[in-house]
């Protein structure tokens, strides 16, 4: 059923990357960004945000964000550990055969050491009206 659930939501962490340069480039990962969302077939309201990390090593690196009108997605880039954690979040249904292709076009070569694909909101109604009662419950009932 088409419509049983809200969205999905992929997570992944990729580990190994081939080729680090893009992962601490800020104008790199502006433009991945752009290309992903295309590539799904999402709308872009915000973004996309770049920022940087900085602190030992380990730590460091770059976050990316950009608001779909479909939801986020977001990268968290790590160039010393040689991994992405990724997140993308839509109410639109996306391939991530998809996803991953733009990542490989981004950094060559990689393991996906993390992966999750969750169906989100399988009991949140579609319909505006009952959304919004359901949250007003929950919400007094909290």
């Amino acid at each position: 059923m088409e419509n049983d659930h809200y969205g999905d939501e992929l997570t992944l962490r990729l580990s190994g990357i081939a080729d680090i340069t893009a992962l601490d480039d800020d104008l790199a990962l502006t433009t991945f960004m752009r290309d992903l969302v295309t590539r799904i077939g999402m709308t872009v309201i915000a973004g996309p945000l770049v920022a940087t990390e900085g602190g030992p090593p380990e730590k460091a690196g770059k976050s990316a964000v950009v608001i779909l009108a479909e939801s986020h997605a977001a990268v968290h880039t790590y160039p010393h550990l040689r991994e992405v954690f990724v997140n993308v979040f839509s109410c639109k249904p996306f391939r991530e055969a998809d996803v991953l292709a733009e990542f490989r076009r981004l950094v060559g070569g990689f393991e996906i050491t993390e992966h999750t694909l969750r169906r989100r909101g399988e009991e949140w109604p579609r319909d505006p009206v009952a959304a919004g009662s359901l949250w007003s419950a929950r919400r007094i009932g909290a």
